[in-house]
């Protein structure tokens, strides 16, 4: 697990709420974009990028675009019972588009809690056959370094102190959360 900004970037929150912008966001998708085409060939290595609906959705159509690659896909979990703040409930398969002739996999998510969302995708494709060579996330809690996830490239950009809860500007309007 490493940080590829290149830098300790910690988000500091005002009573334990981060409002993420774009400028952090595109900064890190531009970031991760370099640090995919530096250690995979997308394209001769036969690579999938697969997001994690919802918050890696974005994510995966940014990338997809610096990347320039059309043909993306998703998998759809829910772990939170509600969209209050760390409501969670128990791990949960929904659906996907996966490329079933792609053996290799990148995922994207937007943020890693205590990693047992991002645990259970593995343990899903790696049940199809899939390879997950790469998981990117745009910001990582503090308390993840507590869960194992053998043998996973996990890089982020940001980090944040376990209590914290991020609002990301695609899924409200931030300047409105005080």
């Amino acid at each position: 697990m490493r940080n590829i900004f290149g830098k300790n970037n910690m988000l500091v929150s005002n009573n334990n709420i981060i409002k993420f912008n774009y400028e952090q966001y595109i900064d890190a998708c531009k970031i991760m974009a370099k640090d995919i085409q530096k250690n995979y060939n997308l394209k001769e290595d036969d690579i999938e990028l697969i997001g994690l609906a919802r918050g890696g959705l974005p994510m995966l159509v940014t990338l997809s675009h610096m990347l320039g690659i059309r043909r993306i896909s998703m998998i759809q979990t829910q772990m939170s019972n509600s969209d209050n703040c760390h409501d969670y409930g128990e791990f949960r398969y929904i659906s996907d588009n996966i490329d079933n002739s792609k053996k290799k996999c990148i995922l994207l998510e937007d943020i890693i809690y205590k990693g047992t969302t991002t645990k259970g995708v593995v343990d899903i494709l790696k049940e199809r056959g899939k390879d997950v060579v790469g998981v990117y996330s745009l910001i990582i809690d503090k308390g993840f370094k507590k869960i194992d996830i053998p043998d996973l490239d996990i890089k982020y950009t940001y980090e944040i102190e376990e209590d914290d809860w991020v609002y990301f500007f695609w899924e409200t309007d931030i300047r409105d959360i005080k």
